[in-house]
């Protein structure tokens, strides 16, 4: 009985390797491209370079990811939509009814220490969330937005806005820049050390202080004293206002 011969090798089939698997490849690969679109954006990136960095064969990247939208596909799917769950899966299990709208400025500053701790442990996050996600042209800005961004910034919306009518958030805030805010806390920091990291005490500050900063502001800004503050100042200048006037 004749024997089966092993089906040959397809075009750029990656050869397994030291107990590599096809899968590892890809992954390497991914991370490979998230390091270069943070570094050298996305537009300038070609297959051609993640294949160059990983040390593989064109045809070795092609085999994985047939067009550039795969890829970016991959980018979201693999490798941004699960960080953007490790940070907002608890705020959002916890927001589902209306049991916690009294603590939700606490679930908020949650998000954002866990975002600044995950955005500290993957360096790649920051630069290339500003660079294709936050800024205008970004090539990973629809995508982002349309498959994990926009479902859960409604819900949170939602919440906020029912929390404010229960007099547990600050009225004074916008709830659909409440994320934006957010957001911006936890990533400038991390993405403009080189620069604030010359200024006196900045030597002091590490990813656990940015987190604890972030939540103080956070926390000072959402929790609905904050307004009381604000209407006590508006009032006490008013006051001075009419003093003047009648002393004029």
């Amino acid at each position: 009985m004749a024997t089966r011969k092993p089906s040959p090798r397809g075009p750029g089939r990656p050869r397994r390797r030291d107990g590599a698997t096809p899968d590892d490849l890809r992954d390497r690969l991914l991370d490979m491209a998230v390091t270069l679109f943070a570094r050298d954006g996305v537009g300038p990136t070609t297959l051609a370079a993640i294949a160059r960095e990983a040390g593989v064969t064109a045809p070795m990247v092609h085999y994985h990811f047939k067009t550039r939208d795969q890829l970016l596909d991959a980018v979201v799917e693999a490798r941004i939509r699960p960080l953007i769950d490790q940070v907002t899966g608890p705020a959002l299990e916890r927001i589902a009814d209306d049991s916690h709208l009294p603590d939700l400025a606490q679930t908020i500053a949650g998000v954002a220490q866990r975002m600044v701790a995950m955005a500290a442990s993957t360096p790649w996050f920051p630069p290339l969330w500003i660079r294709e996600v936050a800024s205008d042209g970004g090539q990973l800005r629809e995508r982002v937005f349309e498959r994990i961004a926009l479902e859960r910034a409604k819900l949170i919306v939602g919440r906020i806005t029912r929390a404010q009518a229960a007099g547990a958030v600050n009225p004074a805030l916008q709830p659909p820049l409440l994320m934006l805010s957010v957001i911006g806390l936890a990533m400038l920091p991390l993405a403009t050390r080189p620069l604030w990291g010359r200024l006196p005490q900045a030597d002091q500050v590490d990813d656990e202080a940015i987190g604890r900063h972030v939540a103080a502001l956070l926390l000072h800004g959402i929790g609905p004293g904050a307004a009381a503050a604000d209407a006590g100042g508006k009032a006490a200048k008013t006051a001075n206002t009419a003093k003047r006037k009648t002393r004029e």
